[in-house]
């Protein structure tokens, strides 16, 4: 079971990752000919549109996750009957959803002036925020069915036909701008390709699991428990929206939209970031549920830990990077007129790194019900973002803001809900798991000093310094991570578990040519 854990998690990740480096590759093309063609005022209310919208998800108050993680079981069972039963519930759920999102959507119309900060009123403003909401509404059609495939440890199918869908829509909106230079047209392709790609995904879903279509029904008890679940989701998904959904509304009403569209560059760069390093662990989501049914919880605590050093090393290599070349590739990508002042883009960093490091933790939360656990620290860290995001953006501008959703993170979530995973599942002390967090940082710290001497020697102005930059970055980041890394206990595991098979294989193969 373990061996087909791991095999399934490895094809997920291949796939997963390679899918998210063509559509990273895909967004920087699609956003360079969206600044020359419609400019940053439309990259603005593009972005604007799209945070804001985000917000409706809530929803969905978290029924998807519910759902998904009371299928964990029956998969491992092979239940089809039960599957089939929480699918038609998942069906009717998210109706209702569409119906919601779609009354919550129209509801805002009136306040789009207040939303909405620029200098001179833009045509068809009304028609672009109804096709930003159509592509919301849209999102959730069919969607639900997705779930059992990805429940099943085959994500790598919907993200091949996600990003099938990504890449036709990349070439018909970039055609359409190039030609018409209309953005309707270009919200119309986006709405027709999200439509495409559920739907191919539903009829995939269909031909794989013909079960799911099956006229089964839930008990009254089954649907209480996902009920319960829900409620503390909710506040989960409240919480993850509301810390990284609001900063460009707030962009917008305290500075301008057009600032959205400059800050808009570097979110791009993060969310990529981001959701490679998401991708990751998603990828390993059901093994992990498949893991958490069995009941020997030091070997639970052990993978967690050997999941969140691997996390770190991704994490800190990507913020290491970002610390030495994200002005750089601004600079060189959209022009030098697009950077923002140093503070703002460390803020971002450690943003990004505080947000990010948190991913084991997430998915041993998901897959585990600890949702239910820390209905406090969601809402207290919702609250206090909103809070303090305003009366520091009121202060500080741009960083202000940014500084509010960093300290929001660092001081409630980050500690908590590790915390309540060491307490109700694994029942251990989480001292080990502080100490590896703070011997991270300290790592990363001693990383950061050459990285920022390297910034300061070699002027990135050409691709060929940005390269030659991020390569020499990536050199030392390595050597320092070895050294310091390869004598913890989590380091030797995975090397046990991963490297050594792989060498082995190498050395029978040699030996079978030499004779």
């Amino acid at each position: 079971m373990e061996k087909s854990r791991t095999k399934k998690s490895i094809t997920n990740l291949i796939f997963s990752f390679g899918t998210q480096i063509g559509v990273l590759l895909i967004n920087f093309l699609s956003r360079t000919i969206f600044i020359k063609v419609l400019g940053v005022e439309i990259l603005g209310i593009n972005s604007l549109f799209t945070n804001t919208l985000t917000l409706l998800s809530l929803a969905e108050l978290g029924f998807g996750n519910a759902i998904i993680y009371s299928m964990y079981k029956p998969v491992k069972e092979n239940d089809t009957k039960k599957i089939a039963a929480l699918m038609n519930f998942y069906k009717k759920i998210y109706t209702i959803v569409i119906i919601i999102v779609s009354i919550l959507g129209i509801s805002l119309i009136p306040f789009l002036d207040i939303i909405v900060n620029v200098e001179e009123p833009i045509d068809h403003m009304l028609l672009y925020y109804l096709l930003f909401l159509a592509n919301t509404v849209g999102s959730y059609l069919f969607a639900y069915k997705s779930s059992i495939i990805n429940v099943q440890q085959k994500i790598y199918i919907t993200k091949s036909v996600s990003f099938c869908a990504l890449f036709l829509q990349f070439i018909i909106q970039t055609t359409a701008l190039f030609i018409t230079h209309n953005y309707l047209i270009y919200l119309i392709i986006q709405v027709s390709c999200t439509l495409l790609n559920n739907i191919i995904c539903s009829i995939i879903a269909n031909k794989m699991y013909p079960y799911i279509n099956e006229k089964q029904v839930i008990t009254k008890e089954e649907k209480r428990t996902i009920y319960k679940n829900v409620d503390a989701i909710f506040l989960y998904k409240l919480c993850g929206t509301i810390l990284n959904n609001t900063d460009n509304i707030f962009i917008s009403i305290l500075i301008s939209t057009s600032m959205v569209g400059y800050y808009s560059n570097y979110f791009m760069i993060i969310s990529a970031l981001s959701n490679i390093v998401f991708i990751v662990f998603n990828s390993i989501t059901a093994s992990v549920g498949n893991l958490m049914v069995e009941d020997d919880k030091a070997k639970q605590n052990n993978i967690f830990l050997q999941i969140n050093l691997i996390c770190f090393i991704i994490t800190g290599f990507c913020s290491l990077e970002l610390l030495g070349l994200m002005n750089n590739f601004i600079s060189l990508w959209v022009g030098k007129e697009f950077i923002l002042e140093k503070r703002v883009e460390l803020i971002i960093i450690i943003n990004f790194y505080i947000y990010t490091i948190q991913n084991p933790v997430w998915v041993f939360r998901d897959t585990t019900g600890l949702f239910k656990d820390a209905k406090n620290s969601a809402i207290i860290s919702a609250i206090m973002n909103i809070i303090v995001s305003l009366i520091l953006g009121k202060i500080a501008g741009l960083f202000g803001i940014l500084l509010g959703t960093a300290l929001s993170r660092l001081l409630v979530t980050s500690w908590h809900q590790p915390l309540m995973l060491y307490k109700k599942i694994f029942k251990l002390p989480i001292i080990k798991y502080v100490k590896n967090q703070i011997y991270y940082l300290i790592v990363l710290i001693i990383c950061a000093i050459p990285i920022y001497f390297i910034s300061k020697i070699i002027d990135a102005s050409t691709i060929f310094h940005f390269i030659l930059k991020g390569v020499i970055n990536a050199i030392i980041i390595a050597i320092i991570f070895y050294l310091l890394l390869k004598n913890t206990e989590e380091f030797k595991a995975l090397y046990d578990r991963f490297i050594n098979p792989i060498i082995k294989k190498i050395k029978t193969k040699l030996k079978l040519v030499e004779n």
